[in-house]
């Protein structure tokens, strides 16, 4: 996102647009498969992003303001470690159910990951253009914002993962009508990321959290039996926490780092979501196999809590004092 293109004073609105907009984005993503899975060969679901995809990066290009470019060098055994050891965890979180967690692939998985994020953070210390410089994090709201971010992103890819599956299975909901039936989560979501910028930043992420915790647990009582109007409860819940929280952690990984870092902060943004979404679905269908769909509500309901607590804490510590980043700035 290009930050340093707005004045200041916008800067808080943009991101939150930006914010809403992602989330809903995975809302879509539902609707839309719907529409492709009931009237088109399953293999659309392929053909159709590209084509969006095409049409977008068009309107990317004639209708985003130009931000002043900063130089910065590329950094490829650092994005190649974090890939490598980013593949290894997922790879020992979804096999542990079919293979064992005490089997020789899952525990070679899950070392090879801790060494790998182990060099990386060495790599990085050592490289004169790092791909993201662990000194960075001793910024308390950085920390607090990333983490955020990820456990948002955690839990709300764990219910998407299994939103669709229910319905249809469970529920006996059409693919179409499985997907409108999310809707109740993307409503709440813009209408509370228009509104979380009028909040104090530790309220609207404790909050915000808070009810990413509520609305899981709530969803893991969904059953046949449940009433769609319960299960929408549920999802509006999950969309107005999300809402009222991410626009505010996105926001505070984007202030804690200089304007000519902007582009630092974007990628850090992304790639805390994509890498939080990845996670939560891998748990969550890790946990459906041993446990079954509430156990996976639950899990990933106490990681979220987990995850919370500190980011909260680091919200208050980050209130005053900041270490200089990197670099002396």
């Amino acid at each position: 996102m290009t930050v340093g293109a707005y004045p200041p004073a916008e800067r808080g609105r943009a991101v939150a647009a930006w914010t809403a907009a992602t989330g809903a984005a995975g809302v879509v993503g539902n609707v839309g498969g719907g529409l492709v899975m009931q009237y088109l060969p399953w293999r659309a679901l392929f053909g159709v992003p590209v084509l969006l995809a095409a049409v977008l990066a068009v309107l990317v290009a004639v209708m985003v303001p130009r931000a002043p470019r900063h130089p910065a060098g590329l950094d490829p055994a650092g994005t190649a470690l974090l890939t490598a050891a980013s593949l290894a965890l997922l790879t020992g979180i979804i096999e542990g159910p079919e293979v064992g967690w005490g089997s020789t692939l899952v525990l070679t998985s899950f070392v090879l990951a801790a060494v790998l994020f182990a060099v990386f953070v060495g790599h990085q210390l050592r490289s004169p253009a790092p791909l993201l410089d662990p000194r960075l994090f001793a910024v308390a709201r950085l920390r607090a914002g990333t983490l955020g971010v990820a456990v948002a992103f955690f839990g709300l890819f764990a219910l998407f993962f299994v939103n669709a599956r229910f319905l249809q299975e469970v529920k006996g909901f059409s693919p179409l009508l499985a997907g409108v039936a999310i809707l109740p989560l993307v409503i709440p979501m813009i209408v509370a990321s228009r509104l979380s910028g009028r909040l104090p930043v530790r309220p609207a992420v404790t909050a915000g959290l808070a009810g990413v915790v509520g609305g899981l647990v709530l969803m893991s009582f969904a059953d046949a039996a449940m009433p769609y109007p319960l299960y929408a409860a549920g999802l509006v819940v999950i969309g107005s926490a999300v809402g009222l929280c991410l626009p505010v952690l996105s926001h505070e990984i984007m202030a804690a780092l200089p304007r000519e870092r902007a582009g630092l902060g974007s990628g850090l943004n992304s790639a805390t979501r994509e890498l939080g979404s990845a996670i939560g679905v891998a748990v969550m269908g890790t946990v459906m196999t041993t446990g079954g769909l509430a156990a996976g509500y639950r899990v990933v309901a106490a990681v979220v809590l987990a995850g919370a607590l500190p980011v909260v804490w680091w919200l208050r510590a980050g209130a005053g004092w900041h270490p200089p980043l990197p670099g002396g700035r």
